[in-house]
Parts: C-alpha cells; sequence; structure tokens
C-alpha cells in the first residue's frame, strides 16, 4: 500500500511540474532561421554521397559553432518545430522533381555541418555543446506506463525515471535546483535502459523529443557516442555517478573523476562558451 501511494504521490507532482520542460522554447529564434539557412545554402549542390565537400574557413566555423551552441542549448524545441517545416517543403519539392538530382533533405543539411564542426572541434565537445541540459540529480523511483503503437497494436512499456534535481550546469532555462523531472524511454536490446540506485545522486544528459504519449515534448537520455555517424547497439545511455561528491566517468568529458565543485568550474569554462 505505502509503495502505491508513493507512486501516486510522484505522478501528482509530474502533473503539477509537466513532463515537458522544454515546451518553453517554442518561440521562432533568429539564431534557428540562420543556422538552417547557413545549411541549405552550403548544402545546395551537393548530394549525399558527397557531404564532405563543405567547406568553411576557421572564422565560419567558428560563428557556425556558436549557432549551433545556440539552436541546441536554447532553442531546440523551435528548431525541431521549423526543420518539420523544412521537410514538409522538402517532400513537397520531391513530388515534383521529375529529373536531376534530388537535394539532402534538411536534417542531412544539419548533420552535414555538424560533420564540419566535429572535424574542427572534436566529438565529444561538439556532441556536449550540443546537449540542451546537464543536471545533476538524485534518482527517486522508476515508474512503468503504456504507449499503444496504432501501427503495429502493440503495447510497450514507458519507463519513467523519476529524479530530483540537485544542480543544473546546463539547462537552467529549463530546469532548477528543487524541480522533480521524469526522463522517459522505452528500452529495447539496442537501447537497454540505464542502471540507477535509488537515493543516489548522477549527472545526467538530457534532451528533449516529441512526445511518446502525447504531442507535447518530452524530457529523454542523450546518447553521447564516441563515434561518428555510428549507432552504438546495446550501450546504455551515458550517467555519470556522483559518489561522496566525487564525480565518476569523466574521461568523457577529457578529465579524470574529480570533484563535483571542480568538475563544475572545469564545465563552465570549457562548454558553456556562449552562455
Amino acid at each position: 500500500m505505502k509503495t502505491l501511494i508513493n507512486i501516486f504521490s510522484l505522478l501528482l507532482i509530474f502533473t503539477s511540474s509537466s513532463f515537458s520542460q522544454f515546451y518553453a522554447d517554442s518561440v521562432l529564434a533568429d539564431d534557428v532561421v540562420e543556422f538552417v539557412n547557413i545549411a541549405n545554402e552550403k548544402t545546395v549542390n551537393i548530394d549525399i554521397y558527397n557531404r564532405s565537400k563543405v567547406e568553411f574557413t576557421d572564422d565560419e566555423l567558428e560563428h557556425l559553432r556558436k549557432l549551433y551552441y545556440k539552436c541546441y542549448s536554447f532553442h531546440l524545441v523551435c528548431l525541431n518545430e521549423y526543420m518539420a517545416e523544412e521537410q514538409k517543403k522538402w517532400e513537397k519539392a520531391f513530388l515534383n522533381v521529375a529529373t536531376g538530382k534530388m537535394k539532402l533533405r534538411p536534417w542531412m543539411r544539419v548533420y552535414t555541418l555538424r560533420d564540419q564542426l566535429i572535424k574542427k572541434y572534436g566529438l565529444n565537445f561538439i556532441s556536449i555543446i550540443g546537449t540542451p541540459a546537464f543536471l545533476r540529480c538524485r534518482y527517486i523511483d522508476l515508474i512503468f506506463s503504456k504507449y499503444h503503437m496504432i501501427e503495429t497494436n502493440m503495447n510497450l512499456n514507458v519507463h519513467n525515471f523519476a529524479f530530483f534535481v540537485e544542480d543544473v550546469i546546463k539547462g537552467n532555462k529549463y530546469f532548477k535546483i528543487g524541480d522533480t523531472i521524469s526522463v522517459q524511454m522505452i528500452p529495447n536490446d539496442e537501447s537497454p535502459a540505464p542502471s540507477f540506485i535509488q537515493g543516489e545522486s548522477y549527472l545526467i544528459p538530457l534532451t528533449t523529443l516529441l512526445g511518446i504519449q502525447d504531442d507535447a515534448f518530452n524530457t529523454i537520455f542523450v546518447f553521447l557516442s564516441n563515434k561518428q555517424d555510428a549507432w552504438e547497439m546495446g550501450k546504455q545511455p551515458k550517467t555519470f555517478p556522483i559518489e561522496n561528491e566525487i564525480i565518476k566517468n569523466c574521461e568523457y568529458f577529457g578529465i579524470p573523476d574529480t570533484s563535483w565543485i571542480d568538475f563544475k568550474k572545469y564545465f563552465k569554462e570549457k562548454y558553456l562558451v556562449f552562455d
């Protein structure tokens, strides 16, 4: 009975705090328009087989890095919605093309720019600045819900990981200390769920996706990768345990395991480059 009461209490908390913190960002931003325009202009004469032919000067790459940071850190919902409109335009043009080379899909254009940033600044760096939120959270519990796939008539188990936000090192536009949040996931063999210990603290990278169960933008884990253009099957999303105020697995950030205070200072100086 106590467990049912606790789960009911958590559901009430989530209802009041919303599953979709990221949806606060829904206004069209100039940074998004400029970033997408650059993607369109730079890739207008290429196809999927010669994406590497896109070239930038160092100054152009630095400006592009700033736009990339702004779009993914502050305007991700706006970027997703704007790109959905670009996709509609692409599909309409695709239907009208009788002959000739078809332009890259809109997201492929964006990924082409990302490829160039990775060449210049490294995969880990671009993955980190492209992640909207890094939160220090205490793990509370795991709540299951159902998602019905109309296409296959299947019911899937949605994992709702409940966390209490202890600190925000990136993403304070969307989250604040003291929030209780849910991170959603439908795990499978290719994308297994991460493991957490109840009551322990972790640094977790988060982003958003159009809702699993509704039309809101919901909070999900980021799969920080070590390989460009390669999905590492069977790998859990990266998390970073914090034990006795020492954060673990810090090699992804380019440093040894260190104190939480020192990590926050390092992260701010290296990765919050355009805040």
